[in-house]
């Protein structure tokens, strides 16, 4: 799905590692008021390093290695891995005014069989399973537009997962020694050992969104408008 690489190219919202996830969403419309939006039309969100795609083509046609989407009407569509072509999933998006930006949308959360992940707090998300399962919390990413058209949108941006803490110390070997921070941000709800984190404070999002730049992993990527149109 698009999106997936937008929370996280950012992969860490899928992961569920060190992210923020809430079972209710925390912003509105009402809180992008005023800030320049997103322009329609399709989009190019992430490209792994590497990855040969031909953005003329219909974005539904790009590897899995491209994520694309259609951005429209407050929404974002994109097409989910392993059914049919046309068949797009849609997700509002709240694009959140501040500095950084924060994009809140819903994303899908699939536990294996031994994992767990679960956020203490007003605003709980958590996904268990004892056999698998299944969650749709709402994730967030912090977003610095880099680009806007002759009408003011945004055409490009950079956009990085927001964290709960700054990342667990790595052992001999480079592995993480916690699936979550050790060291939570203020206003981030976690039990220790938890993988994820919730808060029920815009203040404390933002926050932790603004702080997360410096532990993004690798290159920040970059997401580019690449026509109008619906394909």
């Amino acid at each position: 799905m698009m999106w997936r690489g937008l929370a996280i190219a950012g992969c860490a919202l899928l992961s569920a590692c060190n992210v923020v996830l809430t079972n209710e969403p925390l912003f509105t419309q009402a809180d992008a008021a005023g800030a320049p939006t997103l322009r329609p039309g399709v989009w190019l969100f992430f490209k792994q390093e590497g990855c040969d795609v031909d953005s003329a083509k219909p974005f539904v046609d790009w590897p899995d290695c491209a994520g694309g989407g259609l951005v429209k009407e407050g929404k974002i569509a994109g097409h989910k891995s392993g059914a049919p072509k046309d068949e797009l999933e849609r997700t509002p998006v709240v694009l959140a005014a501040g500095d950084p930006r924060v994009a809140q949308l819903r994303v899908d959360v699939d536990v294996g069989a031994d994992a767990q992940a679960s956020a203490s707090g007003d605003a709980t998300a958590s996904a268990s399973a004892s056999g698998g399962g299944h969650s749709q919390p709402y994730g967030y990413a912090a977003v610095r537009p880099t680009k806007l058209d002759e009408a003011g949108r945004i055409v490009a941006f950079r956009f990085w997962p927001v964290a709960c803490g700054p990342p667990p110390p790595k052992d001999k070997s480079g592995a993480d020694t916690a699936a979550g921070t050790l060291k939570p941000l203020p206003g981030m709800d976690m039990k220790p050992g938890d993988p994820v984190c919730s808060t029920s404070s815009k203040a404390a999002l933002r926050a932790a969104a603004k702080a997360s730049e410096a532990w993004a992993e690798g290159p920040i990527p970059e997401a580019r408008w690449i026509r109008d149109g619906d394909r």
